[in-house]
């Protein structure tokens, strides 16, 4: 047995095993609850991938003003390639020298950010030939779907439906690249980021009409994925801002220097000379300074004199 056919009889056994757990609750659409299912279980099985390509990606965002500095001290353009083509050549080999020696100083692989989408792809291609097959599942062939449509029928004949997971699959795309664009600071002379950006707009428009063409099981396991690494994005992103030195140090400072000044502008009127009145002077040299009473007024010491002198007459 070829390990292709291992992989497809092994996705046959966990959709069979997922539909027949949820068939009870939800009938008929117990397949395509159970695409959804094994989408999860994929996600969960490539999790450390996914947190190694997010992490290759924050170092390469971290080393992105040291690769720039190569790329300036190396730069090239076509017109060089046009008059020059051996100094080209030659610069353009000192900077992927430079640059490899850069990755491997800081121990970054650009590859990786590469690893989920390869290792996804076998997955992928299976299901589509498991929907496209009748030898394999045959009820998930007939599987139904809504709207009289079924998971085998391409999107551009199943209904609305299928439209509208069909444009689902381009926005989800297009906001996942976002979340990891919207992190970067793109300057105008950075080619790479700039044919990035281009990428992020082309991409997804790409794949909506190539997804016109593919069965609606398809479309179904690859919305849920897009869904999934939105909310694990998200989740990471989230935690590397929460993790990030200084993080929260506006309202602490805030709250610090509003402190500060409290203190500062408690002591302050200590060093400065008081204007004080006649009575609180004669108070003060009394010896009845804070003895709770208002400034100017009679001391405990000032009332006991009074006293004797009226005991006396």
């Amino acid at each position: 047995m070829s390990i292709w056919t291992g992989l497809l009889e092994a996705l046959g056994e966990v959709l069979r095993f997922f539909h027949d757990a949820t068939t009870g609750l939800f009938g008929d659409y117990a397949w395509a609850v159970a695409i959804v299912l094994l989408t999860v279980l994929v996600r969960l099985a490539m999790m450390p991938l996914a947190i190694r390509q997010f992490r290759s990606m924050q170092a390469m965002q971290k080393l992105r003003p040291d690769m720039k500095k190569i790329q300036s001290k190396y730069k090239t353009d076509r017109g060089m390639m046009r008059t020059d083509p051996e100094k080209y050549r030659e610069r353009r080999q000192k900077q992927q020298e430079e640059l490899m020696a850069l990755y491997k100083e800081q121990n970054v692989n650009p590859a990786s950010s590469c690893l989920p989408l390869i290792a996804q792809m076998p997955i992928f291609v299976a299901l589509f030939s498991m929907l496209r097959s009748p030898d394999i599942i045959p009820e998930l062939v007939e599987a139904p779907f809504p709207i009289g449509a079924t998971l085998q029928m391409p999107a551009n004949q199943a209904g609305v439906i299928a439209i509208g997971m069909l444009l689902a699959m381009g926005i989800t795309t297009f906001v996942q690249q976002k979340q990891m664009m919207g992190r970067q600071v793109v300057a105008a002379d950075d080619q790479q980021l700039q044919q990035q950006k281009m990428m992020m707009y082309i991409m997804p428009v790409f794949l909506v009409f190539l997804g016109f063409n593919l069965p609606v099981g398809v479309l179904v396991y690859w919305v849920t994925t897009n869904l999934l690494q939105m909310a694990q994005q998200w989740y990471m992103l989230r935690e590397v801002e929460h993790d990030a030195p200084g993080a929260g140090n506006d309202a602490s400072s805030g709250s610090g220097t509003g402190k500060g000044t409290s203190r500062s502008g408690g002591s302050k009127p200590s060093t400065k000379k008081p204007k004080t009145s006649k009575g609180k002077g004669d108070a003060g040299r009394n010896g009845t300074r804070g003895n709770g009473h208002r400034a100017g007024g009679p001391g405990r010491l000032g009332r006991k004199r009074d006293e004797t002198r009226d005991k006396r007459r």
